[in-house]
């Protein structure tokens, strides 16, 4: 069976680094990266850290509106089914990569299966939100991360037959280094266990203006409690600097990391600010607590289970909130006591899977 992978994003590159290992060694198995936010050549640290091989095809779409992002990914990934006529199609989450690559793939009647599948946030002005919904509405076999994810597959009329509960990706490939994450980065920053929170902002929605400039006066109060390194995301920077959002001397900014370096950063912290979907599935994994800059998550079973913690985009809500935690600091150790379900070996899951799977 040959199998071609379509990847455009970190996330991406991070959540299906445990899988390729294993594609590559069961089929015939072709990589193709988009390049939806950078060249491969600015992807390639987290190619060599995770120890992955050189993608197949290199696309190199680059940034652009999201219709003609989209758009340019699908006539050149056509271009490259056409050549290797795969029998399955693989791609993972909610990015425009994952969008161009199932509609693609499903035009030419190649089968799809989508990583992730079944995660919602219910609202639609996301794009991330669209691009989950059509993708799985395409796709033949689904492999749900967990139980909240098979109730939306369920509920929207989509066959049983076809979709599966295995687990995250993310979760392996956080587990993967979570044990040689480099401690160097925190030397180089003079940080202490602990001693810092990690802010992480990068969603359309967080980035516009007046709405980025309020996380940002939040952030700045709070760094007055404590030192906040702040890893900024391109789209993020852009803004910032278009705009002279003036930062506090207490927020630490640096540019993004490796994967080792960062999982090492927020393993080590006292908790986490963030509106990454991915970030808050590592804190689970490794026991850091996590407050989500965002109205809605797709991983809302961690914050039923208490682990996690929705505290919004405004302003008094989220410097109150996180004044209450450093204030009674017994909230965050529960928090971080609390033990999110994880299951491991997904990636292995799926391979068993995709090795019976009829594509006829």
């Amino acid at each position: 069976m040959k199998i071609a992978t379509i990847l455009g994003t970190r996330p991406e590159i991070i959540k299906l680094s445990p899988l390729i290992p294993l594609l590559d060694n069961e089929f015939n198995h072709i990589l193709i990266h988009t390049g939806q936010h950078y060249s491969y050549n600015m992807d390639k640290i987290f190619f060599d850290e995770l120890s992955l091989r050189d993608c197949d095809y290199t696309l190199n779409i680059g940034s652009g509106t999201h219709a003609a992002q989209t758009g340019k990914m699908m006539i050149e990934i056509e271009k490259v089914l056409l050549k290797e006529k795969p029998d399955i199609v693989v791609v993972q989450g909610d990015t425009n990569s994952t969008l161009a690559g199932a509609i693609t793939a499903s035009k030419l009647n190649i089968k799809i299966a989508h990583i992730e599948a079944g995660c919602r946030s219910f609202d639609k002005r996301m794009p991330e939100e669209v691009n989950r919904i059509l993708v799985d509405h395409c796709s033949d076999v689904l492999f749900a991360p967990d139980d909240n994810a098979i109730n939306n597959l369920t509920a929207e009329g989509i066959q049983k037959n076809s979709f599966y509960l295995v687990g995250n990706t993310s979760i392996d490939a956080c587990l993967r280094v979570a044990d040689i994450f480099n401690l160097s980065k925190l030397k180089e920053l003079d940080l202490k266990k602990q001693d810092y929170a990690v802010l992480t902002v990068h969603r359309q929605e967080n980035t516009e203006y007046n709405k980025l400039k309020e996380i940002i006066n939040a952030m700045n109060l709070i760094s007055e409690q404590i030192k906040i390194v702040f890893p900024v995301h391109l789209r993020t920077k852009k803004i910032i600097e278009t705009y002279d959002i003036q930062i506090s001397e207490n927020i630490l900014l640096i540019d993004p990391t490796g994967y080792k370096d960062f999982i090492g950063l927020v393993a080590n912290s006292k908790f986490v600010m963030t509106d990454s979907g991915g970030i808050q599935e590592e804190c689970g994994v490794l026991d850091v607590p996590c407050l989500i800059l965002r109205e809605n998550t797709e991983w809302e079973y961690l914050v039923d289970l208490g682990k996690n913690l929705l505290i919004g985009t405004d302003y008094k809500n989220i410097t109150s909130t996180v004044k209450d935690l450093l204030t009674n600091n017994w909230k965050l150790e529960e928090m971080r006591n609390i033990k999110a379900p994880i299951k491991r070996g997904v990636s292995e899951k799926i391979v068993s899977i995709l090795k019976t799977y009829d594509t006829s």
